[in-house]
């Protein structure tokens, strides 16, 4: 029984999946497991492929399916994504235990084929085997180039296969997931068609003809077997060319022109929002979205965009909470968004940047950077760090991208890994690594600066921010320092109750900063002497400031947004959330903080009065 309704919930979630995408559905495909049967190690006559869903995504014709045997624990979804070319078998491994098991049969499997050969490469860095099984190479020398050897670390699979003109992965062997993440089942996908567009482009060939409402000219959708009457549906929506607009494109505004805002409200993190005036009409609102929403928002020009974990970016009025659109970046968005010059930045867990139009939605163009930190733009740069799978272990990567087209500025290898975003200022980008060791560089030619370095042991995932001079950053064992900006020489360092990993917020000679279990905390942006402390034993988020006031989120599991008096630490109102909340934002009179029960709420900063009735729970 557990078995029939475990296959009842898989079918309904792909049946869903395909409704939303406008996808194909097939309960049981034979044809499907003919593809891929062998490499699986399964007997295609005994095993079935059930719950089928096929379309084109980014115009490659993909499908993913569960491969089921007699024994229930053999269970394994595959996901298939076909190749313009066929090319050797690619095997990338990350773990010890494929390292021992998979690559030693890879090796057996082409000694006994004379005429194949067998490339390996053993990447110290990263820790990682890459084995290349081909006849020619030159193939096999451009399959093992850093750029593939580097998506191919970024990402979470166990081993990639090409075999007969299809690249598939199957997850390991288990009970199957009751029901399918959508969200997760398009990264996975995402992230095999990516790796496609990541090969050196003499690899593949010409490419087919277009498919119909993709105008990038990528490899076109193909009949596959079992399908009906071979028809693939349309592409949920068109590709842009990566990095680089097409020709004859329009170009994107400035990316020095009009407002900007990002995490922490701007390049250099500092916290402090402009004052502003309540806008006219305006009453308190709150919406609910799909999914939760783990990022502060990011508010520009009266519009508030909201990263969702259903991989959605939502513009929101600001006034109202009215939807003006929606983007679909595919997988999680759990960072917050950049807006600058008209354009707006959303980097999600496929790896992937895009640039929207911030006023229509439109996508400009898209980059792969890898699982990376909140954008930061800052006098048409845009910055971006990459976090490797294992912090304490893999070295980041800092990447300096042109705003406008996307087109690569400079590129540098951070000592650690990192958690954290840059942040800009005055010409210098400042960087803090998982052990809490802290880089500068040039912003125009990533030359290194200065390096602060540290022995902790303790997990450090603190954003650094930069003021008068100042660049203030927490550590995972609870310290705050001071660093002069343009030397590196500490300044002053001070000691909270909890982790600091919560972003210090500057103004006027003074740090705000809140930690895990202690609460908020008014620091001598001078010396470093203790202010004034309010405590919680919850800890407290990252503060919002404007003027005399702050604005926290805190107590247990963060279900409450607080006004502050800068001056005493004292609680001028509270408001309750439906969840744990996100750092709160200011802009024009107006407090706005994302829960992860899915919902955005703006209130009135002055006095924190919940929405009417009728302005709750708004649907989009």
């Amino acid at each position: 029984m557990p078995r029939k309704k475990d296959q009842r919930d898989r079918s309904a979630a792909r049946r869903r999946l395909a409704k939303e995408r406008g996808w194909t559905y097939t309960d049981w495909h034979p044809e499907r497991l003919q593809l891929c049967a062998g490499p699986l190690g399964v007997d295609a006559e005994k095993a079935m492929a059930l719950d089928a869903v096929s379309g084109t995504l980014d115009g490659h014709w993909f499908s993913v399916f569960d491969c089921v045997t007699d024994d229930p624990s053999a269970a394994r979804t595959v996901y298939l994504v076909q190749l313009p070319a066929v090319l050797p078998l690619v095997a990338v491994s990350r773990h010890s235990l494929a390292v021992d098991t998979i690559v030693p049969l890879l090796k057996r499997r082409v000694a006994e084929r004379p005429d194949r050969h067998l490339y390996e490469l053993g990447d110290p860095v990263y820790d990682a085997v890459h084995v290349v099984e081909s006849v020619d190479p030159e193939t096999a020398a451009r399959l093992l180039t850093p750029a593939v050897r580097e998506f191919a670390d970024d990402r979470r699979w166990l081993e990639w296969q090409v075999d007969g003109g299809y690249l598939f992965y199957a997850e390991p062997a288990g009970p199957r997931r009751g029901k399918d993440d959508a969200n997760a089942v398009l990264t996975e996908l995402r992230s095999l068609v990516d790796l496609v567009e990541v090969m050196d482009p003499g690899l593949w060939g010409e490419t087919a003809a277009a498919v119909r409402g993709v105008g990038d000219g990528r490899t076109g959708a193909q009949k596959v077997p079992g399908d009906a009457g071979g028809e693939m549906a349309d592409p949920v929506r068109g590709t842009v060319s990566d990095a680089v607009p097409p020709a004859g494109a329009q170009s994107a505004p400035g990316p020095d022109r009009g407002p900007s805002t990002m995490v922490r409200g701007g390049p250099a993190h500092t916290g402090v929002y402009p004052k502003g005036t309540l806008p006219s009409g305006f009453e308190a609102w709150s919406v609910r979205l799909p999914d939760a929403v783990v990022a502060a928002p990011a508010v520009c020009a009266g519009t508030v965009y909201v990263n969702c974990s259903d991989g959605r970016c939502y513009a929101l009025d600001a006034v109202t909470g009215a939807a003006r659109w929606s983007f679909d970046a595919v997988g999680a968005l759990k960072e917050t968004p950049a807006v600058a010059g008209g354009t707006l930045y959303v980097v999600g867990e496929s790896g992937v940047l895009h640039a929207v139009g911030a006023a229509d939605g439109q996508e400009r163009w898209r980059q792969r950077v890898g699982h990376s930190g909140a954008p930061v733009v800052a006098d048409g740069l845009l910055y971006v760090v990459h976090h490797p799978a294992n912090l304490l272990r893999d070295a980041s990567r800092i990447r300096a991208l042109d705003a406008a087209t996307g087109e690569e500025r400079w590129e540098r290898r951070l000592p650690d890994g990192s958690a954290a975003a840059a942040a800009v200022a005055d010409g210098r980008v400042y960087v803090q690594g998982a052990r809490a060791q802290l880089t500068a560089f040039d912003a125009v030619s990533g030359e290194e600066l200065w390096h602060q370095g540290s022995t902790a042991s303790q997990l450090s995932c603190c954003t650094p921010s930069v003021a008068h001079g100042m660049v203030c950053a927490g550590t995972g064992a609870g310290q705050l320092y001071a660093y002069d900006a343009a030397t590196g020489e500490q300044l002053w360092g001070a000691q909270a109750a909890g982790v600091v990993d919560n972003t210090p917020a500057l103004t006027e000679g003074l740090v705000f900063v809140g930690d895990s279990h202690g609460g908020v905390y008014a620091v001598d942006g001078n010396d470093g002497g203790l202010l004034w402390h309010l405590p919680n034993r919850y800890g407290a988020s990252s503060p919002a400031i404007c003027g005399s006031s702050g604005w926290i989120v805190s107590t247990k599991y963060g279900r409450r947004l607080f006004k502050i008096s800068l001056s005493a630490g004292v609680v001028l109102w509270r408001h309750a959330l439906d969840g744990r909340g996100t750092n709160p934002v200011y802009a024009d009179g107006v407090v706005y903080v994302g829960t992860h029960a899915g919902t955005v709420l703006a209130v009135d900063a002055e006095t924190g009065h919940k929405p009417a009735r009728a302005r709750r729970n708004l649907r989009v």
